[in-house]
């Protein structure tokens, strides 16, 4: 290994805490031969020829490292500088008072995540605090749980030991051949109740830790997902509400648009009767020369609504015609050189023609189409 790896390694190991001498086996007192021989001794062991199926790559490799780091000037000299820089911030560490530790120890933790983010360091993270209490919990319910049926099972034993030993000590001076049997009979049997009932070891624990946060964590993540479900129905809910009241705000806002077409007593179509006296009056009121208009021309009504459809403004624009005949009528009368009183013999009396339009009163006629 080149001597920049050794160094590498050599602060890395002492960072992490790893103590190649007891990995040796000797101290920090041991030159290069004394660490050389402690390295021959633990290869008897651990190097593939000789270990056979119960070679460890791992261990075997972290021998020869711990060789080559302690062997080489350099390597050795940056293991012991990083060693003592542990140490002396630990006894630092050990003087300061409980909370500024905390303080210190969570700082140097995010840094140390810090850089293995940066770096790219595969090595797993710290334990979460959270999950380990958790997992010590379950272990500890567990072992509580499995404490009473352990206590019932080393009762048994003794009972049967007892009623062993009580019948050994009621037999004759040599023993009969039933006690000679049930004699060698009371450690199998024994054999048999610790094969049954096996005492848990720290794996399964961990195992039955590990399975009871996962039932715990499922449950958390369905009531996250039902109140999420919830929240998304009551979502909904307020939104239709909402559609709804917009839509009878405008029903609302369309319903007076829609009532009655006569809102006003001005709208409503005046009582009007016009009778052959009143006709001949107004007719021979003297009028003044006008242009004789067309019977498609609208007048002014004088203030009268326009309004498209407005009852008001057609029943106006049919007086303003009857007028126009009248005066023409009138015109071609004095052009004629006829007295104004023949011509109103001639004039045929008033008379009314039915509306055409539903809901409009009768049209007075005057006989002249």
């Amino acid at each position: 290994m080149p001597d920049q790896d050794l160094v590498a390694y050599a602060r890395d190991a002492a960072g992490r805490g790893v103590d190649l001498f007891a990995l040796l086996g000797t101290d920090a007192t041991a030159s290069e031969s004394d660490i050389r021989r402690a390295f021959r001794r633990k290869a008897l062991t651990a190097h593939p020829d000789k270990a056979g199926d119960a070679y460890d790559p791992a261990l075997y490799e972290g021998l020869e490292r711990a060789r080559d780091v302690l062997v080489d000037p350099a390597a050795r000299e940056a293991y012991d500088g990083c060693v003592r820089a542990a140490l002396q911030k630990k006894m630092q560490l050990d003087q300061m008072s409980e909370k500024r530790r905390r303080l210190v120890e969570d700082l140097e933790r995010r840094e140390e995540e810090a850089k293995r983010a940066k770096h790219g360091d595969p090595r797993p993270k710290a334990p979460d605090p959270e999950r380990a209490a958790m997992a010590a919990r379950g272990r500890a319910k567990l072992e509580e749980w499995m404490r009473p049926r352990r206590e019932a099972e080393e009762r048994e034993r003794l009972a049967r030991g007892e009623e062993v030993a009580a019948a050994a000590a009621s037999t004759d001076n040599g023993p009969s051949r039933s006690s000679a049997e049930d004699r060698p009979a009371a450690p199998q049997t024994q054999q048999q109740d610790d094969r049954r009932a096996p005492s848990p070891t720290s794996s399964d624990l961990d195992n039955q830790a590990a399975e009871l946060e996962g039932r715990l964590n499922e449950s958390r993540q369905r009531k996250a997902e039902k109140a999420q479900r919830k929240a998304v129905k009551r979502g909904q809910k307020a939104e239709e509400k909402r559609v709804g009241a917009d839509e009878k705000a405008k029903k609302a806002e369309a319903a007076p648009a829609q009532g009655s077409r006569w809102t006003s007593a001005s709208d409503k179509p005046p009582s009007h009767t016009t009778t052959a006296g009143s006709q001949t009056d107004e007719d021979e009121r003297p009028q003044p020369a006008t242009a004789s208009p067309s019977f498609g021309q609208t007048l002014p009504t004088g203030g009268v609504s326009k309004a498209p459809g407005s009852f008001a403004s057609t029943l106006a624009r049919l007086r303003a015609a009857q007028a126009a005949r009248n005066e023409e009528k009138r015109s071609r009368a004095e052009a004629a050189g006829r007295p104004m009183g023949d011509q109103d013999k001639v004039t045929k009396p008033a008379e009314t023609m039915p509306s055409t339009t539903p809901g409009m009163p009768p049209v007075p006629n005057d006989g002249v189409n």
